[in-house]
């Protein structure tokens, strides 16, 4: 859908941030993975933004705890407008018990009536409390939901596969490798980095013994 066929919404003064009433301890670990995760998925391939104000038209915003989109530059932006951005290809939250009625409830299904309006093609939602992930697809402009599950396998988000279990969520990277933290991951970068600059040495070394014994090493 096209942002110019969004319904217009009579204008007010939106803010730039605003506190999350629904942020707890296990929603927040489970946030900070997923995007890590995400990043690493997609490296350069599509811009992984979290918690967010998403501007429609300059009249109206909600901030998905997770936005996947290609086309989109990275920068300094505290607010992501559309336009001039792309419409997100993926939209996700973390749920806490908050999102279950009340305002809480109320601030979810908001979201999901903009994100549906806008065109987003796919939203997903964990509960990690639970143990439950739900995905929405976009039907007509509106996000249609799917049966629950437990674990989502689509290719939408860059081959990183999901499962939730009550109290936890279990990220898996492409090839299966499971996701654990940034540090643990930094630290397989490094040692790989080593292992590669360790061959590379030995290869030139090589390379130099053949070559001071009169063979070309690329005929060996």
């Amino acid at each position: 859908m096209a942002t110019d066929d969004v319904p217009m919404a009579p204008r007010v003064d939106l803010p730039d941030e605003a506190p999350d009433i629904t942020t707890t301890e296990l929603h927040a670990a489970v946030l900070h993975r997923l995007l890590a995760a995400l990043r690493l998925a997609f490296r350069a391939e599509a811009l992984v933004l979290g918690d967010i104000f998403v501007r429609v038209n300059g009249i109206e915003q909600v901030s998905p705890d997770v936005l996947v989109v290609h086309g989109a530059e990275p920068g300094t932006r505290t607010v992501y407008r559309i336009p001039p951005e792309p419409v997100p290809d993926v939209t996700g939250e973390v749920l806490s018990r908050v999102n279950r009625s009340g305002e809480g409830r109320r601030l979810l299904e908001q979201k999901r009536d903009l994100l549906g309006r806008l065109g987003v093609p796919l939203h997903i939602e964990l509960d990690p409390e639970r143990g439950v992930l739900t995905t929405w697809h976009n039907i007509g402009g509106k996000l249609v939901v799917d049966p629950p599950t437990d674990r989502f396998e689509g290719d939408e988000l860059g081959g990183l596969h999901i499962r939730c279990t009550p109290g936890d969520v279990d990220l898996r990277l492409p090839g299966g490798r499971l996701f654990t933290d940034v540090v643990d991951e930094v630290d397989r970068a490094d040692r790989e980095a080593r292992r590669a600059d360790t061959e590379a040495r030995r290869a030139d070394r090589l390379a130099e013994a053949l070559r001071d014994a009169g063979i070309d090493p690329d005929s060996v």
